[in-house]
């Protein structure tokens, strides 16, 4: 078996997967499974690049140097300015290179608001929903309603300073033994991306003698919204 070879098809083999994932990220179809790939094989590209420059060590100095004179080859020069640009205008977020970088996802995603991914009346409708279906939820007691809206794995920080998670809110409704209504307002969403909404609110309890303000963490999974983190406290008093 020749090292040569191998590296060299290894290296063409990354690159293949890497640059399948990297358009998907680049037309905005990325997600976990996408993300996670383009990440490793990335590593496994550094890897396998590492090994092809070892073994062809003299060749690239034979492409950068005139054997007659010793000088640069224009060769090399090219490829560096061109590197130096793209990484400068990324770096500074020149508006050609910000603009160019969001083109694959405004060729899939269409025309959007300017003001973000998501319209304002659009965020706003989200939150509202999700509010509700957990307030009602958690009123009626209705676990199985609760878990699609808040998972067992959602974070929650109570106005008393402790951490809970969504399957401890569902066991605090079965243990429950006397009703509780619950209701909340949202007094301000706003997206963070196309997939993600902060939500700030104010919640009453039946059983609680003053209001809580919360924030909630929305974001959409499998085509659902759902509260994914929250943290409650009470208000200050002025």
């Amino acid at each position: 078996m020749k090292s040569k070879n191998l590296v060299s098809l290894s290296v063409s083999a990354v690159f293949f997967v890497l640059s399948i994932t990297g358009l998907l990220i680049y037309f905005g179809q990325g997600g976990y499974v996408v993300d996670h790939t383009h990440a490793w094989f990335g590593v496994l590209f550094f890897i396998a690049a590492v090994f092809h420059i070892v073994n062809n060590w003299s060749s690239i100095v034979g492409y950068s140097k005139s054997r007659r004179t010793g000088s640069i080859q224009k060769e090399l020069i090219i490829p560096v300015v061109i590197v130096a640009i793209f990484a400068a205008g990324i770096g500074f977020d020149v508006p050609v290179f910000k603009k160019l970088g969001n083109a694959g996802k405004d060729l899939v995603r269409g025309s959007r608001p300017r003001g973000g991914p998501l319209s304002q009346a659009a965020v706003d409708s989200i939150a509202s929903a999700v509010e509700t279906a957990y307030a009602t939820a958690y009123t009626k007691g209705d676990t199985g309603a609760l878990a699609a809206v808040m998972p067992v794995k959602t974070a929650l920080l109570t106005e008393a300073g402790t951490i809970l998670n969504g399957s401890d809110i569902q066991k605090n409704l079965l243990a429950r033994t006397a009703p509780e209504t619950l209701k909340t307002k949202v007094d301000r969403a706003e997206a963070l991306d196309d997939h993600t909404i902060l939500v700030y609110g104010t919640s009453t309890n039946s059983t609680a003698t003053s209001p809580s303000v919360y924030s909630h963490v929305l974001k959409e999974q499998d085509k659902k919204w759902k509260i994914i983190a929250a943290q409650r406290a009470f208000p200050s008093v002025q």
